[in-house]
C-alpha cells in the first residue's frame, strides 16, 4: 500500500529523522541543533490548537544551532525525483539567509534527500550557489544526481547518530575529529 503525501509534508519523514539525529547529538553533548518553526499568525483557534492561519513572514532556514563553538545553519530538502534535484525547491530568501549567515562566520550547508533511494547528501552552500548561477545564465535548472555523488557527501548512520551529517561539517571546517 502506497501512502499519499501532500506537497506540504512530503519531507516529514526526513524531518523526523533529522530531529531524532539532533536529539542524539544533544543527548551526547555533541551539538545543539534546533528545528526553526515557520512563523504563523493564527486566524482561528480552538483552545491551544491553531485551526487556521497564514504565514506571517518568510521562514529563514530549517535548522540552526551550535557545534564545536560555531554557529550552524542549514536547509533540508527532500525530493522524489530519481535523477535530479530541482533548484526551484530552494527559495531565494533561504539562500540569501544562508549567505548572510555564511558571511558572518556560520557553517552553512544543505542536506538533500533523494527519497526514492533513501539517500541523503551533504552539500556545501558554494556548490548550490554555483548551480544557481549556472541556471541563471541559461544552464540546467536542476542538479543531476551524479553531481551529488561527485561534489556532495553521502550521509550515513554512525554509532553516534542515525544520520550523522556532522562528520561532513568536520571536514568542511577542517577538523577531522569526530
Amino acid at each position: 500500500m502506497k501512502l499519499k503525501t501532500s506537497q506540504a509534508n512530503r519531507g516529514k519523514g526526513f524531518e523526523d529523522i533529522l530531529n531524532y539525529t539532533n536529539l542524539q547529538y544533544e543527548q551526547a553533548g555533541i551539538a545543539l541543533i534546533n528545528k526553526r518553526p515557520t512563523p504563523i499568525k493564527p486566524t482561528k483557534t480552538k483552545g491551544s490548537r491553531v485551526l487556521a492561519g497564514y504565514f506571517e513572514e518568510k521562514s529563514t532556514v530549517d535548522y540552526d544551532g551550535v557545534y564545536r563553538g560555531r554557529a550552524i545553519y542549514f536547509e533540508a530538502k527532500s525530493t522524489r525525483e530519481r535523477t535530479r534535484f530541482d533548484l526551484a525547491n530552494i527559495s531565494k530568501h533561504q539562500i540569501e539567509h544562508l549567505e548572510k549567515a555564511d558571511k558572518s562566520g556560520a557553517v552553512c550547508f544543505l542536506l538533500i534527500e533523494f527519497a526514492a533511494f533513501r539517500a541523503t547528501y551533504f552539500v556545501s552552500l558554494s556548490f548550490i550557489r554555483m548551480a544557481m548561477v549556472h541556471a541563471q545564465n541559461g544552464g540546467r535548472k536542476s542538479i543531476p544526481i551524479e553531481d551529488f555523488e561527485v561534489y556532495g557527501c553521502l550521509v550515513t548512520q554512525t554509532n553516534r547518530a542515525i544520520l550523522d551529517y556532522l562528520v561532513h561539517v568536520d571536514k568542511l571546517i577542517g577538523n577531522g575529529a569526530a
